[in-house]
């Protein structure tokens, strides 16, 4: 049985096609833990208003989804976890072609491909680096949704989410776990990912703070994984850039951080395209 697991917080009026998602899965072994964040909404209603016996709603006072996800692993009961975010929309068969692989590979955890879908209608298919199969060396952990990754129940037994993190939690949680346990990437888009006004994605603060507290528990980073290092350089960058934009403190901070992960003469070059305006985010 594949536990899935859902935090939410304050999301009453999008969780439910979300939850929807999963019980309209081709894959049916599965039990659906929602583990409500201390919603002050009517999260709770729109949950119960769902006649689903696979379902478990868990309450837990506010402390942030790393939280709700840790405790949503303690509450489980299956022998594989998955993960989805409360605003998001699982493809039919995403647990069967995951579940499928991690099978037959004897990987221990497989992640699939999103479709990042903007405001303007814009579809990206993320992350970018993907390939089909294992991630072996790990080179670059950016951009893999904590929504697309399905893991033997062994691997959260033994790792949880640092709830220090408000953002790149998984990245984070990844770079730990591939040091013992091996990564299968499934190249389909499996997950559709909404991005809008509210999301974690577009707070340049939490960028910083998630990329600054990286750096401190993970220094090594810089030299011994470039291509991460670059990709949280690139964040650094788009942070400053949207802080920039809506004339917001945290400019020079996200840029001096962003110097410090890719001291490259390109960063320098983007470092000064930023402070004049003359980069933009696409």
């Amino acid at each position: 049985m594949v536990s899935v697991i859902i935090p939410t917080y304050n999301r009453a009026d999008k969780i439910k096609p979300a939850v929807e998602s999963v019980l309209n899965q081709t894959y049916t072994d599965f039990e659906l833990i929602i583990v409500d964040d201390g919603s002050t909404d009517n999260t709770k209603d729109v949950i119960e208003s769902i006649n689903d016996s696979r379902i478990r709603y868990v309450y837990q006072e506010n402390a942030g989804a790393c939280s709700a996800r840790n405790n949503g692993i303690i509450c489980s009961k299956g022998e594989y976890i998955a993960f989805h975010d409360s605003d998001d929309i699982w493809h039919k068969d995403k647990l069967e072609k995951q579940m499928n692989v991690l099978l037959q590979s004897r990987a221990d955890i497989v992640c699939c491909r999103l479709n990042k879908k903007y405001p303007d209608g814009t579809i990206k298919l993320k992350p970018e680096q993907m390939k089909q199969g294992f991630m072996n060396p790990v080179t670059n952990l950016f951009g893999i949704g904590t929504q697309t990754i399905v893991a033997k129940r062994i691997v959260f037994d033994s790792y949880k989410f640092d709830r220090a993190f408000p953002c790149f939690q998984e990245c984070e949680l990844l770079y730990r776990v591939t040091k013992r346990f091996s990564l299968y990437c499934l190249d389909e888009g499996l997950v559709d990912y909404f991005v809008g006004d509210d999301s974690i994605s577009a707070d340049h603060t939490k960028k910083y703070f998630a990329c600054k507290l990286f750096l401190q528990k993970h220094p090594e980073i810089i030299t011994e994984y470039p291509l991460m290092a670059k990709r949280m350089s690139d964040n650094l960058f788009a942070a400053a850039v949207s802080a920039k934009k809506n004339k917001q403190k945290g400019v020079g901070k996200c840029i001096g951080l962003a110097i410090k992960c890719s001291k490259t003469p390109k960063a320098l070059i983007k470092s000064f395209a930023v402070i004049t305006g003359l980069y933009t985010l696409h």
